[in-house]
């Protein structure tokens, strides 16, 4: 069996297409599309494009009608490492839609120059029409969708010894960005910056949400409302506003991903890494004042990461080196994409992205509320273990 590394993005069909689509990228630059068609059925189409190895899909909604209403597209960015702010920065090519993934509406050797953001970045797509975010290292880029060029630039500036501060999250609403912050925790706590929608180095437009302050690590955010954050530690889930923090979910296995359900709870993965650096997954449901349910386990692989359709209420979790579809409403793993039926083979590492948005725009209630990007998360190549899933 071929092995894969995979990024997912959501995408809901417009026109009336009773369907939704799952946009994912392999580690060499493949870009295929699984389609579902209901809570318990879907199809795979296999990759259909071939990009450079290390690039990530993300759909963006642009707002380029007289009206406002605009069009969702895709944006399949290549990273460019470079530490020169002289050079141009990662590259992209764009999708008309998830359905034309054969040929990008850009011409392949003069792609759109995404300035000063190199390398890996976390995406998170725009909310009406306006911007794309994009982040590395301590930095939030927003980027005029009409032309991709910077609109406004978000530093986080920290008086922390080294490590220097790490932005390891992207979430966009209507009216806020949320990034998670991890910092040098022997001296602060990571935290979540709530920005009123301004990215500009005026930081009276921040609030600080602190998280406890212990030896655990966060790894990754997700939107479980307008303003409720849950972020995945070493130690478990905690919900952040902005009087209080809550911890949900106690592990002793950090949560490297977490994605809401259809009510008032949220699916998330937990990884540990053993002495010769094997990563294994499990998938828990976690629903209020219940005990988290086990949904898939002992999971070998580097990937981790969910993303939710809301249409058919369907969460496709990409766990160790497979695609697995789990329906919300019983949670049964109806269906599980190996890398043979995907077309992928892995030759490095990838990161992960994630991404939703709909015919009408992508904002909070739209939204999947998952975790944009982790560029934190890139993903190595280790032994093939052969997986095994398992329901309780």
């Amino acid at each position: 069996m071929k092995k894969i590394f995979v990024s997912l993005v959501i995408l809901m069909m417009s026109c009336g297409v009773a369907a939704a689509n799952i946009v994912y990228t392999t580690a060499e630059g493949g870009l295929g599309m699984i389609q579902i068609s209901s809570s318990s059925s879907a199809d795979v189409t296999g990759v259909t494009y071939n990009g450079e190895a290390g690039s990530i899909a993300a759909p963006y909604w642009e707002n380029n009608t007289s009206n406002g209403t605009g069009n969702s597209k895709i944006i399949f960015i290549t990273p460019v490492e470079s530490n020169d702010p002289e050079l141009s920065g990662d590259t992209a090519l764009r999708f008309a839609s998830s359905s034309k993934l054969t040929t990008p509406l850009d011409n392949e050797d003069k792609p759109i120059i995404l300035e000063n953001t190199y390398g890996r970045p976390i995406v998170a797509s725009t909310n009406g029409g306006a911007s794309l975010y994009l982040a590395t290292g301590a930095t939030v880029r927003e980027y005029d969708t009409e032309n991709f060029k910077i609109r406004n630039v978000y530093s986080y500036k920290s008086d922390d010894i080294s490590p220097n501060p790490e932005i390891k999250g992207v979430l966009t609403t209507d009216y806020r960005v949320y990034v998670l912050v991890a910092r040098n925790i022997t001296v602060s706590a990571d935290l979540v910056l709530s920005l009123n929608g301004l990215l500009t180095l005026n930081t009276e437009n921040v609030e600080k949400w602190e998280l406890p302050f212990t030896d655990s690590r966060a790894h990754t955010i997700s939107l479980l409302s307008s303003s409720r954050i849950a972020v995945g530690c070493d130690d478990g889930v905690y919900v952040t506003t902005k009087s209080k923090t809550t911890q949900l979910v106690s592990t002793d296995i950090p949560v490297v991903a977490i994605c809401k359900d259809t009510g008032k709870g949220f699916y998330y993965i937990l990884q540990s890494e053993d002495a010769d650096g094997t990563k294994t997954n499990s998938l828990y449901h976690y629903e209020e004042n219940q005990e988290p349910a086990a949904l898939l386990t002992g999971i070998t692989g580097n990937s981790a990461q969910l993303i939710k359709d809301p249409k058919y209420k369907v969460i496709a979790a990409l766990i160790g080196e497979e695609i697995a579809l789990i329906n919300m409403e019983d949670d049964d793993v109806f269906e599980i994409y190996t890398a043979t039926e995907l077309g992928g083979t892995v030759a490095g590492g990838t990161p992960i992205s994630a991404a939703a948005s709909s015919s009408s725009g992508n904002s909070a209630s739209s939204s999947s509320g998952c975790q944009l990007t982790g560029a934190g998360l890139v993903l190595i190549l280790a032994m093939l273990t052969k997986l095994q899933f398992r329901r309780k």
